[in-house]
Formats: structure tokens, sequence, C-alpha cells
């Protein structure tokens, strides 16, 4: 009771916080602005749906597929104001339930400020994406309600991973976790019915319609898609760290130019894009060799639950670009981490010390006032170090958990969440 009266504070006390900002900044918030114009553009048939001149214009332009106009459709019906309440209204519930399911599914403590670890870590990426009005939550929402289902409702789980990625790209990322899994029903499945809601707008705009309007969303992010360019933002990725440090930025095009130079060579980009894709493709394949390892041993008592946080830490190092706002998947690492910090004799001191480090990074660096000083944390790239001393910390607590496991020690995590259950405690 104590651990939920706890959980229901923190979640007030967050959603009057994003409230509060989002109506302050509601004429602001660039992302939400972009779906409701767009989505107004399908309405009235007046405007461009892709390109530079689309959504409230360069940079902020439209940048989602068909379905996700279609799916928006009832909140540009609604006046500006109300839609913009009711879309903050809806992520504030998606975050209430995610946070629910998953402190039950990972044992969160009943007692203490455990919750205190997530929320320092985690509440300034989820505000300031909630600010912008950005579609990033939504979709981690549905990911994470597609592993939180996936031991028990396969066909809800591979539904909502499909819908995640017919709406936005980077939820395809999970689909060969699944399979490493050994889940390949779940993952086929997955990709079957995302190619089925790609083809659901064909009902609306026609079948050579809706081929139009992909192709053309196709193109404009395909032209987007190579490192460095029409980039215009200090990317938190592997790619964009990379960029920074090795080759000479060119900020002049930027809506804010004003952030630093930081590179200590001067590579060619070809050179930068050569060295992510070697080290992402090696992190990504390890992330999949850790996921098979998981699964192997699941009869035995899993680490599946810092795996799956694992991945989540993956996802924003990984792919090519990542704003500030990507990194609210790591609202779910984060929770584990604090279950992590609150249980006697695992992890390590080591694994331990590495999780506060990052909790205390992020916990800190918005309190740090200055534009200046913020942009330097941006440019020097803060939040992807804390991203990678978490993704250690979790590793580090992995490593440990298999090879107690492998030694029939397991005593000490007979609490842990190893059946991956979604039935509720009572």
């Amino acid at each position: 009771m104590r651990s939920t009266r706890i959980l229901q504070g923190l979640f007030l006390i967050l959603v009057l916080a994003a409230l509060a900002v989002f109506t302050a900044r509601s004429t602001r918030a660039a992302d939400f602005r972009v779906y409701y114009y767009a989505s107004r553009v399908l309405i009235e048939h007046q405007g461009q749906l892709y390109g530079p001149s689309s959504g409230i214009g360069w940079p902020q332009y439209f940048r989602y597929p068909p379905l996700f106009l279609l799916v928006f459709l009832p909140f540009a019906l609604l006046p500006y104001k109300l839609a913009a309440a009711a879309w903050v209204a809806l992520k504030c519930a998606v975050l209430y339930a995610i946070v629910r399911a998953l402190a039950r599914r990972v044992d969160f403590p009943q007692s203490g400020f455990w919750w205190l670890v997530p929320v320092l870590f985690s509440s300034g990426f989820v505000l300031q994406e909630f600010g912008l009005g950005n579609a990033q939550f939504l979709i981690f929402g549905l990911v994470a309600g597609s592993l939180l289902a996936l031991e028990r409702h396969e066909h809800r789980s591979a539904f909502l991973l499909a819908f995640a990625a017919s709406l936005k790209v980077w939820p395809l990322f999970f689909v060969p976790y699944l399979a490493a899994r050994r889940r390949w029903r779940v993952a086929g499945q997955t990709a079957i019915v995302a190619a089925g809601l790609t083809l659901l707008p064909a009902a609306y705009f026609g079948w050579s319609g809706n081929i139009s309007l992909f192709r053309q969303w196709f193109v404009q992010e395909w032209s987007t898609s190579g490192l460095g360019e029409d980039s215009w933002f200090p990317s938190q990725s592997l790619s964009g760290v990379l960029q920074r440090y090795l080759t000479l930025m060119d900020y002049s095009k930027w809506p804010d130019p004003n952030y630093l130079q930081l590179h200590i060579l001067n590579l060619d980009l070809q050179v930068v894009l050569a060295i992510w894709i070697i080290l992402a493709s090696g992190a990504y394949l390890s992330l999949l060799w850790l996921a098979h390892k998981s699964s192997a041993i699941a009869k035995g008592g899993s680490p599946l639950f810092l795996t799956d946080a694992l991945a989540f830490c993956a996802l924003p190092l990984v792919e090519p670009f990542a704003h500030r706002i990507a990194l609210v998947v790591l609202l779910w690492p984060a929770v584990v981490a604090g279950a992590l910090l609150a249980r006697p004799g695992f992890p390590s001191a080591r694994s331990k010390l590495l999780l506060w480090v990052a909790v205390v990074v992020e916990g800190l660096q918005p309190l740090i006032p200055g534009a200046k000083v913020q942009r330097l944390f941006q440019v020097i790239g803060v939040d992807f170090g804390a991203a990678c001393i978490l993704t250690a910390g979790l590793l580090l607590a992995w490593l440990e958990l298999r090879r107690m496991q492998e030694a029939g020690g397991s005593g000490v995590l007979s609490v842990s969440p190893v059946n991956y259950e979604l039935s509720a405690r009572p």
C-alpha cells in the first residue's frame, strides 16, 4: 500500500508538472503542431503532407507514414488547445499504466524512496518530450506494452509492436530481438501485422493514393538517413557523438547555430559513418546474443527483465539520430535500476556504483542553469554518457546474475520477476 501511495503521489506531481509545462507551451509545442497541421491539411485538402513545406515548415516538417495521419485524426477534429490537452492526458494515462505494470514486474520495493531513482534519471526526458508534444512516448508505451504482454498474450504483444512499427520505424529494432529470444511466432506475426497496417490507409486514400503517399514519405526519410545530413540538433546517439568529436560540424544552417565546435579530429564523414556502422552493428549483435542466452536459461530463472532493459538502453545509443526526447525509452531501464539498487546483496557494489553515477548525472544536469551550459552538455554528449554508464551497470548485473544461475546459486534472486507474467499481485 505504501508503495502504491508513493507511486500515485509521484505520478500526480509529474502529471501536474507536465500539464503546467504543456499548457504554458502549447502554442510552442512544435512537434504537436506539426501533427495537428498535417492532419488539418488532410481534412481540408489544402497544402502538402510531406516535404519541407509540410507541417509548420522546415525544420519541423511532417515525418510520419500515412497511417499516423489517420490515427491522429480524432485530435485534429478538436480545437487546437483542447486537442493539446487531450494529447498530454493520454500520455499521462500511458505513463501511469506502464510504470505501474513494470513496477509489479520487477518487484519494485514497497517502502523507502527508491522511486526517486527513475524519477531523477528520466523525468527530464519525459517532461521535455511532453512539452514538445512529440509522439515518442506513446510509441514507447506501445513497445513497452508489447514486452509486458509477451509471455501471456502473444497476439496482443505482436499487435502492439506492429502498431508501433507502423507509426514509426524504430520499434522494428525489437523484431530481431524477439527472434533472438526464440519468440519466432511473435516476431513473424509482428512483421505480417505491420505490413497489413501499412496498407490499411488505402481504405481512406485508395490504393494508388496510399502508395503515392508512402513513396513520398519513404523518399523523404531516406534522403535524411545519412550520417550528418539534415541534422539540426546535437544527437545523443553514438553516431552524433562520433560526428561531433571526429568531424568539423557546420552549425550555420541550424535553427540555433550557437553550439561549440568540439572536434578532436577532422575525419571524412564517410570514415565516421563506417566507424559508426561497425560499432553499432557490434553492439546490436551483442544485444541479440544476450537475448538468446537469456531465453536459453529461462526456465532456470532467466534475467529477461535485465535483457529488456538493456535493449531499451541500446536503442537510442545505436540509432542514427537521437534527440534528447528519444531517451524517454530509458524510463524502463531506470525503473529496473531502481529495483536493483534497492535489492540487498545483488548486484555487486561495482554495478550499483555505475547505476548511481548515471542517476546523479541525469538528476543534476537539468538543475545547472544557463543556456550556454546546457548547449555545452548537449555537444559533449552528457546524456549519451549517462546512458552508457547506465547500460554498463545493467550489463554488469546481467553478467553477475548469469554466473550465479550457471553456478546454481539463485537463492538471493528468488523474488526476481523471472516468470515474466502480466498478472498483478494483490
